[in-house]
């Protein structure tokens, strides 16, 4: 009997958001969390702890970025052995990435918790809040190699057939999120600290509910003695360099902006911008959720060289993506007072000023970043990372660079504010011409290479 789930006989549609609802769902989970944390944060805290926590996203989303160069590319490599009926060959894969991803997040993670104080001066803090980027990024660097060993697991796990697991442990690990904000922030008053100890204890929970997976009878990735190449890991990294540059792109733009925003604009704009990127990330994290269910989908397709289905895949991508994103600019642009209360107290107007600013310029990016996400994962799921690198050097890093410093030349502060709109929208009409340079199901629904 045929499973009518399975990515390969399925029918695509329902294959995909079988996937794809509870990638979403999980992702959703984190990002919610996060954004709960920041709400926390903001209104029992004040503006200054939330313009620290911002200016500790570029440290940490160099970890994140090496996790998932890894996760992502791994997972890819694993399906496709699995869609060749190899599971000997994808489990040796699965096992020496997630030890990579362990040992290259303690590497990380130690020295900047030595060098603590430097690297919080470096990432932009001021005197005023140089204490509270300290105490934030000190913890957070504490809990980060468990959780990011628990993320890399949950791409594994959902190539191996069992998203609602992944899902599950994300949503478990926000709902704890939640809970513990509360008992730390509002019941103990451990202000900053308090927020960090939430996310990072919150986040272990995770690696707790999804190891088992790999020792139950019903996984196929197994952790297997090492032995023979270490190639995997590289081929890994290869195909997810992507998501590295994207990563890395995102904090090296995000240090830009703080450096530039906290001349022009002082602690207010930071805190101001934070509002914008909490809302953007939760975008962005519906948008993963289903370029996520690309991964497996594809990958498998192209192991079973079932051409005809790779693009419907993508099709069901794109457009899902594109509904979500006119969803987040009506709601930009109809309902921006409440957004911005949720994490502002009513008496800091200045900022509450800045974050509408920033609304105002800001709201057409959702009409890209869904689309553009989805185009990058495509290409690394059929094992092109050239075009894929192309797409996350362009909207995460070159064209966001190029404008944040030319357009205020012409624009003052407007150009910040229309920096990032622009480069989206510029990457997705690359990403649509490199598409028309990569074409499945036509014809003899064969694969052409870049």
């Amino acid at each position: 009997m045929t499973d009518k789930y399975d990515p390969i006989t399925g029918k695509p549609s329902a294959v995909f958001f079988r996937y794809a609802i509870p990638s979403v769902l999980g992702l959703l989970s984190i990002s919610s969390a996060q954004m709960i944390d920041a709400m926390f944060v903001g209104n029992y805290v004040g503006k200054e702890a939330l313009a620290a926590i911002n200016l500790t996203i570029p440290a940490s989303t160099l970890i994140y970025a090496i996790v998932f160069m890894l996760a992502v590319g791994g997972s890819v490599v694993a399906g496709k052995f699995l869609g060749e009926n190899n599971p000997q060959a994808a489990s040796d894969s699965f096992t020496k990435i997630i030890l990579t991803v362990l040992l290259l997040s303690l590497m990380l993670c130690l020295p900047g918790m030595i060098f603590i104080n430097p690297v919080a001066k470096a990432l932009g803090a001021t005197a005023e809040i140089l204490p509270l980027v300290d105490t934030y990024l000190f913890l957070q660097l504490l809990f980060t190699p468990m959780i990011m060993v628990g993320a890399a697991l949950s791409y594994f796990v959902v190539a191996d057939g069992r998203p609602l697991l992944s899902s599950s442990a994300f949503m478990i690990s926000a709902a704890l999120n939640v809970l513990l904000d509360w008992l730390f922030i509002v019941v103990m008053d451990k202000g900053l600290a308090g927020a960090a100890l939430a996310t990072g204890l919150s986040g272990c929970i995770i690696i707790f509910i999804l190891l088992p997976h790999p020792f139950s009878k019903a996984a196929k990735l197994r952790f297997v003695k090492l032995q023979g190449s270490w190639m995997p890991v590289l081929k890994a990294a290869i195909n997810g360099i992507s998501e590295f540059t994207n990563e890395v792109s995102v904090g090296i733009v995000t240090l830009l902006f703080n450096w530039i925003i906290i001349t022009q604009l002082g602690t207010e704009g930071i805190a101001a911008f934070t509002v914008i990127i909490y809302v953007l990330y939760l975008g962005v994290m519906i948008s993963y959720g289903f370029s996520e269910a690309l991964q497996p989908t594809i990958s498998k397709n192209l192991g079973a060289k079932n051409y005809g289905n790779i693009r419907k895949y993508l099709n069901i991508a794109i457009s899902s993506s594109i509904i979500v994103g006119a969803v987040f600019c009506l709601v930009l642009l109809l309902s921006p007072d409440p957004i911005i209360a949720l994490f502002l107290q009513a008496d800091e107007t200045q900022t509450i000023a800045i974050a509408k600013t920033f609304i105002g310029y800001f709201w057409p990016t959702f009409l890209f970043v869904g689309a553009n996400i989805a185009f990058t994962s495509y290409f690394t799921a059929i094992h092109q990372p050239t075009p894929s690198a192309i797409l996350a050097l362009a909207r995460s890093l070159i064209l966001p660079v190029i404008f944040l410093f030319t357009l205020p030349l012409w624009l003052g502060n407007k150009g910040i504010y229309l920096a990032i709109p622009l480069a989206e929208a510029i990457t997705c009409l690359l990403a649509i011409a490199l598409l028309s340079r990569c074409k499945y199901a036509r014809h003899q629904h064969q694969p052409v290479e870049l």
